[in-house]
């Protein structure tokens, strides 16, 4: 696969957005190799569960700065297990640059179809419909990762837990983690950064956003619907991870005890509520991970989507 200079719009760009064409078009143009994730050495092709091929053909119209991909006959397909990258304010053409690198890829599928497999027998509510896509005739065990993969390794989006992505949590966690190494992508960004669970001034403007925050676990308050996950010291108003507790049961009968995480440093991603101080709730292990002393990750669990929080009660 080679990038496009005129997909990529190199004229008259500020000098971020230009260092984020550049960065995709020569990891395009230096072939799979390049877009292997960090950590990819370490995973056996036996030891992942994510599918190597589509098994449905389509030809491709277009991709919208969403990076959804519309069929010449009229589906619309979503990328499962990711998230893809927004406009921000030192990057405002964001999803533009991401529209243009994907279209180049894609123009490249011979005869200009992609393979895919669909995730959901019927579309979602905005009509599209989730899948595993890879290139036309690509076989992943061949050294080529799907599109979510190779979106992810650029950095032009990052891991999204839900049910469909449940087989390829792994790989997309080990792509998302070798582009936040090399920087790639929305990785470059102030916006995207992981926030650390101790700067509350960080919260304060990704409300209602899907963030991901690291930090030390200090405690755990146990209430009757709820655990909390508790990044500073009771009533201290700080970060929390809220989990109901039917999940706790849940992943305690998968063989994990939350408690465990007391002392350990962990990133967890989700959608930010602060109506009772900055949470994030949880309802699946997917969205925590471990972080290990090198800032390697490992995921903790099995991938589903998180939900929005509704605390019935502030932690003390």
């Amino acid at each position: 696969m080679t990038g496009s200079s005129d997909s990529l719009r190199p004229l008259r760009v500020s000098p971020a957005r230009r260092l984020l064409a550049c960065t995709a078009g020569a990891m395009l143009l230096a072939g799979p190799a390049s877009l292997v994730p960090l950590d990819a050495a370490a995973q056996s092709p036996a030891a992942s569960a994510c599918p190597a091929a589509g098994i449905e053909a389509a030809a491709v119209a277009s991709v919208d700065q969403r990076l959804e991909i519309h069929l010449k006959d009229g589906r619309v397909l979503r990328l499962a297990g990711f998230e893809p990258v927004r406009p921000t304010p030192d990057n405002p053409d964001f999803d533009t640059i991401a529209r243009d690198v994907l279209t180049s890829v894609l123009a490249r599928a011979i005869p200009g179809a992609i393979g895919f497999i669909p995730l959901s027998p019927v579309p979602d509510r905005w009509g599209r419909i989730p899948v595993f896509a890879f290139l036309s005739g690509q076989e992943k065990g061949a050294g080529q990762p799907s599109l979510a993969e190779l979106l992810l390794t650029l950095g032009y989006g990052r891991f999204m837990p839900e049910p469909e992505a449940r087989p390829c949590q792994a790989d997309f966690l080990a792509a998302e983690a070798g582009a936040r190494a090399r920087r790639n992508g929305l990785w470059q960004d102030p916006y995207y950064a992981v926030i650390a669970a101790s700067d509350t001034r960080a919260f304060a403007e990704k409300a209602a956003t899907n963030i991901i925050v690291e930090g030390r676990v200090r405690d755990i308050d146990i209430r009757p619907r709820r655990s909390y996950l508790l990044f500073g010291p009771r009533g201290s108003g700080g970060f929390a991870v809220t989990i109901l507790q039917r999940d706790v049961k849940i992943f305690e009968q998968a063989g994990f005890a939350v408690h465990a995480l007391i002392g350990k440093r962990i990133r967890v991603r989700g959608l930010l509520d602060l109506r009772f101080g900055p949470q994030i709730a949880v309802s699946d292990l997917a969205s925590i991970e471990v972080v290990s002393p090198s800032e390697g990750a490992s995921s903790t669990g099995q991938p589903v989507e998180a939900k929005a929080a509704d605390p019935d009660e502030k932690p003390q």
